[in-house]
């Protein structure tokens, strides 16, 4: 089981692609997608509901094998990855899993709450990022941009993400 974690402030046809390409490359049964709930690094996110509903909707098409988690709404407070591992670990603990990283913030996991610690439970799969990935080189900052500045975004997440966006009025 990959546990693929992230703010998806929004989701995005990258964070789809991840998910994707982990249940044909990475040799896992099931992508367990988990939006943050507080961000351990006290970035501005759109609240937890619409971040999950939009995540929902940006993995519907990727079938049974990913599964969108709100574990993080039930444990409550700052999403310290370790907290979450934990948790995962002690309720289902026949199962093996890996942590998702891309390879964009390989270098951010360095001032991760108990890193060493997450490493002694979980494997680690890197996603490759930037050019020459199978992933489109796609953030939610760009995503938020676009929004902001008015320009079309249609081309960067699911169409039913950029709905949502819209009739809930979101990022302006």
């Amino acid at each position: 089981m990959a546990l693929f974690g992230g703010s998806f402030n929004p989701p995005h046809l990258g964070h789809v692609e991840m998910g994707r390409w982990l249940l044909a490359q990475a040799q896992v049964d099931e992508v367990w997608v988990i939006p943050c709930f507080l961000h351990p690094f006290e970035k501005t996110l759109a609240p937890f509901d619409a971040r999950y509903a939009m995540t929902l909707f940006a993995f519907a098409p990727c079938g049974r094998g990913v599964f969108v988690s709100d574990v993080e709404r039930e444990l409550g407070g700052v999403s310290h990855t370790i907290r979450t591992v934990q948790h995962v670990c002690k309720l289902y603990p026949k199962y093996q899993f890996s942590l998702v990283r891309g390879g964009d913030i390989e270098v951010e996991s360095a001032p991760w709450k108990d890193a060493d610690e997450i490493e002694k439970l979980v494997t680690m799969i890197t996603v490759p990022r930037g050019p020459g990935s199978p992933i489109p080189n796609i953030s939610s900052t760009d995503v938020r941009a676009c929004i902001q500045a008015g320009k079309p975004f249609d081309h960067l997440v699911p169409k039913s993400v950029g709905v949502y966006i819209i009739t809930h009025d979101l990022y302006r």
